[in-house]
């Protein structure tokens, strides 16, 4: 999970500078105060969108199994349903922080407007300090997290094995 968390970070920084370029090409052409479209291959977005699957497939699996395994035996599911649960509650963070910004420098050359040649989309670099709060935040709980331990009889079963192997072989 701290892999994936690391790769946001690392994500978040190629996006600003894809953006910066990106906005960069739009002004030198006279298009970032209208909504012409930007000479650029769509593929300059792809070493970001490869990072983030990769970055999410860390996380969604790690998460997912720390659930399902954290998880009392009678909520097993419901752990799960937790993981899935988590990202819809992102989501929803994600859109009030985007509309918080959004109505904060409505005043000003505001981050994020209708039209994306004058928005400030490099402003990911924000969101990469984000991630690195998030990272630290991770690390700082792993810390701290004790484990629950496996109540199953799989336990002693490992037990009765190794006790068998001290045996000499006959």
């Amino acid at each position: 999970m701290g892999t994936g968390l690391a790769l946001h970070i690392f994500l978040m920084l190629i996006a600003s500078l894809i953006e910066r370029y990106r906005l960069g090409v739009a002004k030198n052409h006279g298009l970032d105060g209208t909504e012409g479209q930007v000479p650029l291959s769509i593929f300059i977005l792809l070493p970001q969108y490869v990072l983030m699957g990769t970055a999410d497939a860390f996380i969604s699996v790690a998460k997912l199994e720390f659930f399902y395994d954290q998880a009392p035996e009678i909520m097993k599911s419901l752990g799960t349903s937790y993981s899935m649960t988590s990202i819809g509650v992102g989501n929803f963070l994600s859109s009030f922080l985007l509309s918080m910004i959004g109505h904060i420098t409505i005043g000003h050359r505001g981050w994020i407007l209708d039209n994306l040649n004058a928005s400030h989309l490099d402003y990911y670099a924000f969101l990469a300090i984000l991630s690195f709060l998030n990272l630290g935040f991770f690390l700082i709980m792993t810390k701290f997290y004790v484990y629950k331990a496996e109540i199953s009889g799989s336990m002693d079963v490992l037990r009765q094995e190794l006790k068998g192997s001290s045996l000499p072989s006959e």
